[in-house]
Order: structure tokens, then sequence, then C-alpha cells
């Protein structure tokens, strides 16, 4: 009988914790402040590693973000895996997909080129992945001395449009950019607020408007279409036989 090394290799193989997976600390600016103070000598390095034992991550948490940057790296093999074979045999194999139900990882955008979100930069896809990303392209070239000079002057975004020199010199915001900012914040949560009200609230609205929902209608349900004559709860509904009579009539 020849050996055979499945029974010999664990299930969970592919997806179990490496033994020299890093831990992570919680505490990220105590933990910078704690290695600086060790660089000057201000601690020891035994103190250094009972502040990274003390706040570290628990096993459990340890084990779920391995377990979750497995995942995406098996997605994004998968992906581009799938891009490939469908640039390779085309219509034919997103058939055989949609036939096996495996269609959750196809995208429109290995086939679409999308809009440029902003710039002039002319938009690029990858040959390995399907990505679509956009090509950095200035408005003006400029050398790298010359940018950081006008940098120090602030001038290094001049003729973009609603640029002002004046607010790169400024430490702190002004009296009325304070006041704009809060006007603006203000107009913000009226809009969130009267959003929220309008898609789960209608107590006290009464019947003056189409909308016949129930009070305390939650943001999921669909609205109630306004009362008509041909609703039964209106002079008991439309006869609709005799309405088709009258269309399907010839005139003499």
């Amino acid at each position: 009988m020849a050996f055979n090394f499945k029974n010999w290799i664990p299930s969970n193989w592919k997806t179990k914790m490496p033994t020299n997976y890093e831990w992570e600390v919680h505490n990220l600016v105590a933990y910078k402040e704690k290695k600086e103070a060790f660089a000057k000598g201000e601690i020891s390095y035994d103190e250094l590693q009972a502040f990274e034992i003390k706040y570290r991550e628990s096993q459990d948490q340890r084990e779920f973000r391995w377990q979750q940057h497995h995942h995406n790296a098996e997605l994004k093999r998968q992906i581009a895996s799938d891009y490939q074979q469908w640039r390779t045999y085309g219509h034919k194999w997103l058939g055989q997909m949609l036939d096996k139900c495996r269609h959750l990882l196809m995208s429109k955008w290995w086939w679409t080129k999308p809009k440029k979100p902003v710039g002039k930069g002319k938009m690029w896809q990858s040959s390995i992945t399907g990505e679509w990303f956009q090509e950095h392209r200035p408005d003006k070239s400029m050398r790298v001395r010359q940018w950081l000079q006008a940098a120090n002057t602030g001038n290094a975004f001049k003729g973009k449009k609603n640029f002002n020199p004046d607010v790169l010199k400024l430490d702190k915001p002004t009296e009325d950019m304070k006041v704009k900012s809060q006007d603006a914040k203000r107009e913000r949560a009226r809009q969130k607020h009267d959003l929220i009200m309008e898609a789960t609230n209608n107590f006290g609205r009464g019947w003056h408007d189409i909308d016949r929902s129930l009070p305390g209608r939650g943001g999921n349900v669909p609205r109630q279409v306004q009362v008509t004559f041909s609703d039964p709860r209106v002079y008991g509904g439309r006869n609709k036989v005799s309405s088709i009579k009258k269309k399907t009539t010839k005139k003499k």
C-alpha cells in the first residue's frame, strides 16, 4: 500500500496563523513615545517590552487579524485570476461562471471605462487585476527646485480654481473662516435632520400631501401611493369592467 501524504497534512494549513506573525499594540501614540524614549536611552528594553505585553492585542484578535489578511489576499488573487480568464476566453467563460453562480466577483468595470474623477490625466487599466487608475499629469510642468521655491512663497498652486495664497501663510483660521465654517456645519446638520425625518418619521403630517404611509414607517418600508378614485377606500373603487368597455367600444 502506497504512502498517502494527504493523511498527514493538516486541513487548515493554508489559513493557520504562522508563529512569527507580529503582534499589534493598541495604544499607538504612547507606544511611539516609548520607542522614542528607548532610542534616547531614557528607558530600558525591559520596560519597553513590558509596555508592549501590557497593551498588545489578545490572541483571538491576532488570529482574527491574520484570517482577515489571508482572506483579503486570497480574494485579490481570485479576482486577478478571474480577470485573466475573462481576457483569454471572453463571453464563453462568463457564461460558464453564470451557470455556476460564480458571478459575484465579476465587475462591469472590466470592460467599461470610468469617467475621469478629476484632472487631465488619462485612465489606465491594470493588465493583471483589471483595476483602473488615473495617471498624474499636472496642469503646468515645473521643476522640483522651482516648485519648492514656489511652495515656500505660497505660490505652488497658483492658477488653480479658488486658490488663495494667503491661506497657506496662516497659522490658524481667521474669524471670518470660523463663522463660515460654523454656518456650513449648522446647514449640514439641518439637512441631515430633514433627511432623517423625511425617511423615518411622518407623525402629525395628516393627509394633506400624496404620502399615505402609516405613522412610524421605517426607512426600508416603501411609501404608499396617493389615494385616488380607483382606491376602494374612496367611493368604493372604480368599475374596471365598464372602463374597459368604454375604451374598446368604437365611435359610431
